[in-house]
């Protein structure tokens, strides 16, 4: 177990080094933190439980609207930008970053680093 958690945090971390990402998590379906790089006054095991309510939630809507499960949602507010991502069929993938970053990049160094979660899992 400790292999995994070691290359899922590499993960987290080459995501933070390449896109500029300011605090990521990684969550179970269930709202567990797998892994997470936050800052110390981020509460983890709420952004956990978050992560998988806002997803879950989404799948709910899009299921109502006749429409295939959502892969990614984007949350913007004035001072910054929230992503989340699935990883594979048991994880959540969330970021947050400043809204001057490049969107763009973080979506795509985003689908990598999910890419690389689902082949550890």
């Amino acid at each position: 177990m400790d292999d995994i958690q070691e290359s899922l945090n590499f993960v987290l971390q080459d995501l933070k080094n390449t896109a500029n990402i300011e605090a990521s998590v990684l969550a179970s379906q269930q709202g567990l933190i797998m892994v997470s790089d936050v800052p110390e006054y981020v509460p983890e095991a709420k952004l956990g439980a978050f992560t998988a309510t806002i997803m879950g939630s989404a799948k709910t809507v899009m299921k109502e609207l006749r429409q295939s499960s959502p892969n990614m949602l984007m949350i913007r507010s004035d001072d910054a930008i929230t992503v989340f991502m699935e990883a594979g069929e048991n994880a959540i993938l969330g970021t947050l970053f400043r809204g001057e970053g490049n969107i763009g990049l973080v979506i795509v160094e985003m689908e990598d680093a999910c890419k690389k979660i689902s082949e550890i899992l």
